[in-house]
């Protein structure tokens, strides 16, 4: 019989603290995220010595495996779900609603995770408003509880021999992680959630169970403490701003590893019974934690102060005491009955499985089918309809959006062939134009050319560390096409100051051959951003140059919150709308007066035109976010709805692109072309 390992079971118990309180906002662990690389070591040592070892004594039967780990792993998630499922009738929303039934439906088929990568884009909901969210991590292991054993059958039936195995699992490990960290900096969602470049992080808990299970190093010690300095470092140093999992996973992954070598079980504080406790319960703290930070956003407490961390860790240990006071329960009532013997029938265990699962899966496709039941009541449907209308408004088309599968931009002309042309030139911010002139394209004179890529800011000198909107060389090759067309107007739109603040690690400055990053240091970010705004200042001279009119657009304003999805939410529950009708002005141009004063210095510098739609659709201290009727302005948190750009209020973007000369929100400075010595 296996010895237990208590020190497994306390880095079970440190993982799972580390996730619940990254997830509650606690300051001192900004890189609790790192508690699931952990898990992953840890199930891969497990299965690897579960399988192995019973393929040694030839007793390993796959379908006892299977059913060994569905019945740890099916109950619990089960549970979650159909308890969500019920409570959610009452108290989400429809539209979240049918979100949940559709999200249990993919954790309780293990392909949440493929189904969170396959959402993840630049206008995807909130991931605070997942109620399953983590459950991506138990359906990427259960897929390895699927593949795993079959490779190692195979293998078997080769009479690979353990040493053999380990390389294997060695080449296995490289080849994933030569993945991950690929696809970290070219699509970060796949790296983050699929099993294929998270398999290096089982393979060597893999690795540590073939070579090192029964080991007994000379330097236990040192390597215990080595583990947990580069687990701890990995808590302290990384936040939610790290690319991630990337090459840095290797700190917490190596960590782990040298904690499971090391073989200390019987160290004192590992037997702690906190420790243990915590170790024991990791699982369902784990299933549960994440939808009660989801509830207290939901019901709107998103400021994190220390009595509400501890009023969630309260709610959590109530619901896990509760659930164990429950099962504890069960198992006196099956003993005294006599359901619960010594060697149970595994044709009733089975079944019992099998009906749990089947209520809870049978739940989630029923709900999901009716779409959340939008028709409660009439109301509840007018709203839900609303919010429908509202979160599609949005008439850019797809296909002109970004680059083509060459890299080539896709410019997208409205108006005569014939005229003048004006280019537009920015993010999904400048895509807001477009709403307006397609309403009007029949009367256009001249030519509307947009060239636009979400999530892509329309500079130069930058890079992104992790660049799945393939942002990197966009904006190059919409000068050079600007270059070739002549246009007498070009408009940069955007949502600026979204990229350039001094947290972004995901953004870094070209330094020659070289692109840096320095997170939180003001010093050196404020200069770097400048350097970059007075490059674009110089690229656009070159049009002022040549007669072109330039006109520079900042962030229309938005605030922190889905407009349309909190307005249906707030309906739904009969709370006070006074709350998101409005955003805070100050605090928007606060976080916008780096990048505006450098578009003001760029404007005066080469005669541009600076138009701020604050000055239009705000109010002195506030700017409206739904209508006096109760409709939202907004299509998401932060971009306008197609009918609320076509209203007199946005009149700006017509100056904007040379449609109405009659309104004038910053006036182009004086200009006059240099000399090519700069004279």
């Amino acid at each position: 019989m296996t010895k237990f390992r208590y020190d497994i079971n306390a880095l079970r118990a440190l993982a799972v603290a580390s996730v619940v309180l990254y997830h509650y906002n606690v300051n001192f662990v900004p890189g609790g995220f790192v508690g699931v690389d952990i898990f992953f070591v840890i199930s891969g040592y497990l299965m690897t010595d579960i399988i192995v070892g019973r393929m040694q004594n030839d007793n390993f039967n796959v379908l006892k495996f299977y059913y060994d780990r569905a019945k740890r792993i099916v109950p619990g998630l089960a549970g979650l779900c159909f308890g969500l499922l019920v409570v959610g009738y009452f108290m989400i929303d429809p539209v979240r609603y049918n979100t949940l039934s559709y999200t249990s439906v993919s954790a309780l088929l293990f392909y949440s995770n493929i189904l969170f990568y396959q959402s993840q884009g630049y206008f995807s909901p909130s991931v605070n408003t997942q109620w399953l969210l983590h459950t991506w991590s138990l359906s990427a292991e259960w897929q390895f509880y699927l593949v795993y054993p079959l490779v190692l059958m195979a293998l078997n039936r080769f009479s690979v021999t353990r040493r053999h195995l380990a390389l294997v699992l060695i080449t296995v490990a490289l080849l994933s992680l030569a993945l991950c960290i690929s696809l970290s900096s070219t699509d970060e969602p796949a790296a983050f959630y699929l099993l294929p470049q998270r398999a290096w992080e089982m393979a060597a808990g893999g690795v540590v169970a073939l070579k090192f299970k029964t080991w007994a190093p000379k330097y236990a010690s040192l390597l215990l403490g080595a583990g947990f300095l580069l687990i701890a470092f990995s808590l302290i140093y990384f936040d939610k701003n790290t690319i991630w999992p990337s090459y840095r996973a290797l700190i917490p992954v190596i960590g782990a590893c040298l904690v499971i070598a090391a073989n200390r079980a019987a160290a004192a504080p590992f037997r702690l019974p906190v420790v243990q406790t915590l170790g024991r319960w990791s699982y369902s703290i784990y299933l549960w934690h994440w939808p009660i930070a989801v509830a207290f956003v939901y019901f709107n407490f998103k400021k994190t102060n220390a009595a509400l961390v501890i009023t969630e860790l309260a709610i959590l240990a109530a619901i896990i005491s509760g659930g164990a006071l429950l099962l504890s329960a069960v198992r006196k009532l099956g003993e005294a009955s006599g359901w619960r013997s010594a060697s149970p029938r595994p044709a009733w265990a089975v079944g019992a499985l099998a009906f749990g699962f089947s209520i809870a899966l049978g739940l989630a496709l029923t709900v999901d089918v009716y779409r959340g039941f939008p028709n409660r009541t009439p109301e509840i449907a007018k709203q839900v309809a609303a919010y429908r209308v509202a979160s599609t408004d949005w008439d850019f088309p797809r296909d002109c959006d970004g680059s083509n599968a060459a890299g080539s931009v896709r410019p997208c002309r409205l108006g005569k062939s014939t005229g003048p042309e004006t280019l537009i030139l920015g993010d999904s911010f400048a895509m807001q134009i477009y709403h307006r002139l397609e309403a009007e394209k029949a009367n256009l004179h001249g030519s509307f050319v947009f060239l636009t890529s979400s999530g892509c800011p329309p500079v130069t000198g930058i890079r992104f560390v992790s660049d799945p909107l393939h942002c990197d060389g966009f904006f190059e090759k919409a000068l050079e096409y600007a270059a070739t067309q002549n246009p007498s107007r070009i408009v940069l739109a955007s949502n600026w100051f979204a990229y350039f603040h001094p947290d972004n690690e995901k953004l870094c400055f070209v330094e020659g051959d070289t692109c840096v990053t320095r997170i939180r240091d003001l010093p050196w970010f404020t200069p770097h951003v400048e350097a970059v705004f007075a490059a674009l200042g110089e690229r656009l001279r070159a049009f002022r140059d040549r007669g072109a009119e330039v006109v520079l657009v900042s962030a229309t304003p938005y605030g922190e919150w889905d407009v349309p999805s909190e307005l249906l939410k707030r309906q739904f529950l009969g709370m006070d709308l006074q709350a998101i009708s409005y955003f805070d002005r100050d605090q928007f141009d606060k976080t916008a007066s780096l990048v505006n004063r450098n578009l003001a210095a760029i404007a005066a510098s080469i005669g541009a035109t600076l138009i701020d739609p604050a000055k239009f659709l705000c109010e002195e201290h506030r700017c409206p976010a739904i209508d006096p009727d109760g409709v939202s302005y907004y299509r998401d948190n932060g971009h306008f709805r197609a009918a609320a750009v076509r209203t007199d209020r946005f009149h700006f973007f017509d100056e904007a692109v040379g449609v109405n000369k009659q309104y004038t929100s910053v006036l182009p400075a004086p200009y006059e072309k240099q000399s090519p010595d700069g004279d």
